[in-house]
């Protein structure tokens, strides 16, 4: 079954044009061969490689750059960073750019994928409520941003905070890389392209970045408490930049 998406051909794409990509085999029609794209060698690049759509690569740093805008700045968070036209209604962060391409930027900077999180509950035993964490490389997420005329960097597990001012919010995030579904005309797409999940808080299972731990997408199992920390965020519509960094054990 064929792929709607090939991440070697969008990795190809992206950066050849600027001379910076070398690769040493191959992408065939099945997910097995995606997870080995990985592994495809890369020459050292010149700082900020621009891209498409507010999509960068900073290779000797090893960081995926992302600009985009504030999308919300009080209430409470389901995404952290979304695509333009999905979520932005419950995401701090919005963006022009393709989960599929940021995921193919990471894999250029040595970054390996995993998968989402699951949950599940037998229905039978109501308390019985099964979570497998996502998995991939743990990413670095910091947003840079100009407040009163500043310009400023933190991680954006800043901009969160608890509503019940019990938990200071963990900011770890992984790789997760989505996943594929059929797209109903006998081949597959890339999830995270059609639903905009580029940074999960909650588990929906199609994250292409996914918080380290497993928060249930019901609310009445799993109460949401994580609201945007706003007097620490810019206006709607202030331009940010989000950096993306993978880092090894």
């Amino acid at each position: 079954m064929a792929l709607q998406f090939n991440f070697v051909a969008a990795l190809c794409m992206l950066l050849h044009v600027c001379g910076c990509v070398a690769p040493v085999a191959t992408l065939d029609n099945n997910a097995k061969t995606l997870v080995a794209s990985s592994n495809m060698h890369v020459i050292p690049a010149p700082v900020d490689i621009h891209l498409v759509n507010g999509l960068s690569i900073n290779q000797s740093a090893g960081q995926v750059l992302v600009r985009g805008k504030v999308a919300m700045r009080q209430g409470f968070l389901e995404q952290l960073v979304c695509l333009k036209g999905t979520r932005e209604h419950e995401s701090l962060v919005v963006v022009n750019v393709a989960a599929s391409h940021i995921h193919a930027a990471l894999l250029a900077v040595g970054a390996h994928a995993g998968h989402p999180g699951i949950w599940s509950r037998d229905n039978s035993t109501t308390n019985d409520l099964k979570l497998q964490p996502p998995a991939g490389d743990v990413v670095s997420v910091q947003v840079e941003f100009a407040m009163d005329g500043v310009t400023q960097r933190c991680d954006l597990g800043q901009w969160i905070q608890d509503a019940r001012h019990q938990e200071i919010f963990n900011s770890r995030f992984v790789f997760a890389g989505s996943r594929f579904e059929p797209d109903g005309r006998g081949a597959q797409r890339y999830t995270a392209n059609v639903t905009g999940s580029i940074v999960g808080l909650v588990t929906f299972g199609d994250e292409l970045i996914a918080y380290a731990e497993v928060i249930p997408d019901q609310a009445e199992i799993s109460k949401p408490h994580w609201q945007a920390n706003t007097t620490h965020i810019p206006p709607e519509g202030s331009d940010v930049v989000l950096i993306f960094k993978p880092l090894k054990p």
